[in-house]
């Protein structure tokens, strides 16, 4: 789709000069830590977060062991009347102990129902994971988890994909959010799409060949998350992230082949230079952009990392039943918890087969306490994949890419290796036994970032707040849709190539029925969509048109309005659709209005006068009291031709759509609302158990602290026996009730417990510390009262100089006499403290602390470094003029005097104004 930063949806009103100025002092003036795009890449296996925000480094979010992707896991991990959710790399290992209470490789199952054309993928899911697949009420996948529900707790038994992965777009968006300190906005801009004033815009990867429900099923995990991303292809993304650091005088064409965990993806980009319209609200005029320009895709569903890791798991299972399948009374592939052991241990091999000719494999305790060890050549790890037949499999994207490109081999200039799975030797073999030359081969993008760094640089692009390389984003689909209405008329309106535009409006002319269209995949795209997946979307049908026209067809005047219907097929975000703007437009023909058309249009009929011409005085409304003679008026009225003009009457109306087939229908409000309940009861509960497991670790480590400071002879010797015997006692009980009822108790008896041991302690540590603070506080107080008495002395002599001199001083005697009164009540009070400290023992607790001995002395410390600082006000002298000066001053004066002497006498002279009156 033809998506980039021009954001070309804006009105030309918006050109007006006010209105510019206003919205551009509003971006000024807004802070920068107030907007930032986060990008979620959300794979089979690996989850990737990244974060652009001024202020900021532009880089991926790190996990919470400091990691810089997310294993794309969830977890349960059940804790007596509680459960924990699991995330990332925890919930990958979890599986290996819980199998069925472990979910991930959620994607190959977003957009997939329970129906036959589905049924080898969910089947195929299941043989490898190991979970339980139900149908949704909306006939899509969920999970079943092994027990079943508790009125007592939140462990609900069935999740849909979209909760599932909801839940882990959740956990990484909270990443997001700590990391920028910025909320992430839970829907897209508004307006014209100009990105937002506040908050962090979201964009999601997803593969070019992803259906409308595929791409629904993302979107809809996103918004149980939290917010409504933008979509972008993930072989887009990293082509933005190639054109970032780069510039192309001479278009150049690349192919980007990203072999991830779950698909091989194969892109053609063109690159280019060319001078674009900036159509901001902050500049206008052309720039220099750059062009990224999406020719062709290719793809193999179900081939990459994943699929090898199976021929791995494969191996080391028949590896394992050839030694120990009699030793256990069978094959080891009816043990859930050891393949999910053996596909982790697969998963590490092949990474070590990457750089090794061999690895060694060791799995401890893998059934019934049975070491199991062997040793994987790399040779017989390729010679497997070979016999599976999956390496032609890796390069039939490149062929399928350059065929809708409509270009070939020769004509690239590089083709860019992506994903984590192009480290794998066999691939790269692969490549060279299509004929791809290592010339070709680039490795100068990160493999496992590109994506999701370029994803937040395309979303970046679109908010005009960011100053930043221009770069012109052309995103693509695969498949062309059609709209089909129902006299069978069809036409396709988004091409199976880069959009020109993001909506598509129609109109159809003299429709007085309820209309019914069809969307769906253009024929030629069904090879494309692959077997099991059918060409409909959705049909889409617009009520209210019969409903709003009954009134006229009723009264027989329907034949005389002309209808135009407008509607607007929009694919937003990419790749999904959806209707929008519906509305009818309803015109009476030429002749005149009466009827019904009257009060439909909402003209009024003129009342009749008796000179035939009505005024402002004349046509107020009447009231008979002949009812039927208002009937009989009424009715001719009626009759009258009308000489008002009537307007066009614009009638709003509902669209609904409604799934074709086995097609999935996306989340309603209502069923939105119901998962985001279900997950916020399972995340508060989540909570309550990790802040009671908080509190009980808190009170277990206080026990063990408390056990070595009663052993402490420093501790010891401020502790009374009948206080060591209570702390004693005290530890005893709490340890046996923490092994006991500990294990069920809530967060806040946990806490209480713990606060009743702490009311003894803490008495004690307030002695040990006291005892090393004392000295030093009670001579720094004497110290500085001795030197504030010195101060005061000094202060008092040199004032009563600078009196005798006429002079200023800084200093006054009001406040010396307050300064000196306040020192002597400070060394009373710190003198009966003292006494009093003196005749406690260090097992007593203490009569005057450190701490208000410091606060008094840093009191009338402060106050005499205020008045040090004072500077004296400086007078200057006043000069004197010399004698002539001074003389010609004088009669100058003398002479003002004189004349305005003189004024007087003349004023009184003169008669008062307006005597006569």
């Amino acid at each position: 789709m033809r998506v980039s930063s021009n954001r070309g949806l804006f009105p030309r009103a918006l050109s007006m000069l006010g209105v510019v100025a206003l919205l551009a002092l509003a971006l000024l003036s807004t802070p920068a830590r107030a907007m930032g795009v986060v990008a979620f890449d959300y794979g089979t296996e690996w989850m990737k977060v990244s974060l652009v925000k001024p202020g900021l480094p532009f880089d991926v979010v790190l996990d919470r062991d400091s990691k810089r992707k997310i294993q794309s896991a969830v977890s349960f991990k059940k804790w007596g009347l509680e459960e924990e959710i699991l995330f990332g790399t925890n919930a990958y290992n979890h599986a290996t102990r819980e199998p069925k209470q472990s979910f991930y490789g959620l994607k190959t199952l977003l957009g997939r129902t329970t129906a036959d054309d589905d049924k080898p993928y969910v089947d195929l899911y299941a043989s490898i994971f190991g979970n339980d697949v139900v149908s949704s009420d909306r006939g899509t996948c969920s999970l079943k988890r092994p027990f079943e529900a508790d009125p007592k707790l939140s462990n609900l038994p069935v999740l849909s994909v979209e909760e599932l992965v909801g839940m882990q777009l959740e956990y990484a968006k909270k990443l997001a959010e700590e990391t920028a300190g910025e909320r992430v906005n839970p829907s897209l801009p508004a307006g014209f799409n100009i990105g937002s004033f506040g908050g962090l815009d979201a964009v999601v990867t997803v593969p070019a060949f992803f259906t409308a429900q595929e791409r629904q099923a993302i979107v809809d995990a996103a918004v149980l998350a939290g917010f409504r991303p933008r979509l972008v292809s993930d072989g887009a993304a990293a082509a933005v992230n190639y054109a970032q650091t780069r510039t192309f005088a001479q278009p150049e064409k690349h192919l980007f082949f990203d072999v991830g965990s779950g698909s091989v993806r194969a892109t053609v980009v063109e690159f280019s230079t060319k001078p674009v319209v900036i159509d901001s609200i902050l500049s206008a005029g052309k720039k220099e952009a750059t062009i990224v320009d999406v020719k062709g895709v290719g793809w193999e569903r179900n081939v990459g990392g994943l699929q090898l890791d199976l021929i791995l798991r494969d191996k080391l299972v028949a590896d394992f039943d050839a030694k120990h399948a009699a030793q256990i009374g069978g094959s080891i592939k009816t043990n859930l918890r050891a393949m999910a052991r053996l596909l982790k241990e697969a998963n590490r091999v092949k990474h070590i087969l990457s750089a090794n000719d061999a690895a060694s494999s060791s799995v401890e305790s893998l059934v019934d306490e049975i070491d199991f060890r062997t040793m994987i050549q790399r040779q017989d790890f390729e010679d497997a994949v070979a016999k599976a037949g999956l390496l032609p499999k890796f390069t039939t994207p490149i062929q399928q890419a350059l065929a809708a490109a409509g270009i070939k081999l020769d004509e690239l200039n590089s083709i860019v290796l992506v994903g984590g799975s192009t480290r794998v030797p066999l691939v790269q073999n692969a490549l060279r036994e299509a004929g791809i030359p290592d010339s070709k081969l680039a490795q100068n993008v990160n493999a496992d970032e590109a994506a999701v760094m370029g994803a937040a640089f395309y979303g970046a692009s679109f908010n005009p707040q960011f100053r930043m390389k221009e770069i012109r984003a052309y995103d693509l689909v695969p498949y062309a849709v059609n709209l089909k209405d129902a006299d069978g008329h069809e036409e396709i309106i988004f091409p199976a190539a880069s959009y020109e535009t993001e909506h598509v409006v129609r109109q159809y002319s003299n429709v007085k029925d309820d209309f019914v269209f069809e969307l769906e995949y253009d024929a030629a795209a069904q090879k494309a969509l692959g077997v099991g997946t059918d060409r409909a979307i959705s049909m889409v049908e617009i009520s209210g048109i019969e409903e709003s026209l009954k009134e006229l067809k009723a009264s027989g005047q329907l034949d005389q309005v002309d209808t135009q219907l407008n509607l607007t097929v929009v694919s937003r975000p990419l790749g999904t659709y959806s209707v929008e703007n519906v509305v009818m437009v309803v015109k009476p023909k030429a002749g005149g209005i009466a009827g019904a058309l009257k009060s439909f249009f909402g003209v009024a009929t003129p009342k009749k006068a008796s000179n035939a011409t009505t005024t402002n005085s004349t046509a107020t409304n009447t009231t008979s009291s002949d009812e039927a003679g208002k009937e009989e008026g009424a009715d001719e009225d009626d009759e009258t031709l009308s000489s008002v003009p009537a307007k066009d009457k614009i009638v709003k109306l509902t669209a609904r759509t409604i799934p074709q087939n086995d097609a999935v229908r996306p989340m309603s409000g209502d069923e939105i609302k119901r998962s985001k309940d279900k997950l916020w009861t399972m995340g508060q509960a989540a909570t309550r158990k990790a802040q009671r497991e908080e509190a009980r670790n808190a009170i277990e480590s206080y026990l063990y602290r408390v056990r070595d400071l009663v052993e402490d002879s420093t501790f010891a010797a401020v502790a009374k026996d009948a206080e060591r015997k209570a702390i004693a006692s005290k530890t005893d009980e709490l340890s046996a009730w923490l092994s006991d009822a500990g294990e069920t108790a809530d967060t806040a008896t946990l806490k209480l417990k713990r606060a009743s041991l702490e009311s003894l302690i803490k008495p004690l540590e307030t002695r040990v510390e006291q005892g090393k603070l004392r000295t030093a506080a009670f001579a720094a107080f004497e110290t500085s009262l001795s030197e504030a008495r010195e101060f005061v002395a000094e202060a008092r002599a040199n004032l009563t100089a600078a009196l005798e001199r006429n002079e200023a001083s800084k200093y006054s005697v009001a406040e010396l006499d307050t300064l000196s009164a306040t020192l002597d009540k400070d060394a009373e009070w710190f003198a009966k403290g003292k006494a009093l400290q003196d005749k406690k023992g260090a097992n007593d607790d203490p009569a005057l602390l450190s701490t208000d001995v410091d606060a008094r002395r840093k009191k009338f410390s402060e106050t005499i470094a205020k008045i040090k600082k004072r500077r004296i006000a400086k007078t200057r002298p006043q000069k004197k003029k010399p004698a002539a000066a001074a003389e010609a001053d004088k009669k100058d004066a003398k002479d003002a005097k004189d004349a305005k002497s003189e004024a007087g006498d003349k004023k009184d002279e003169q008669p008062p104004r307006h005597e006569e009156l």
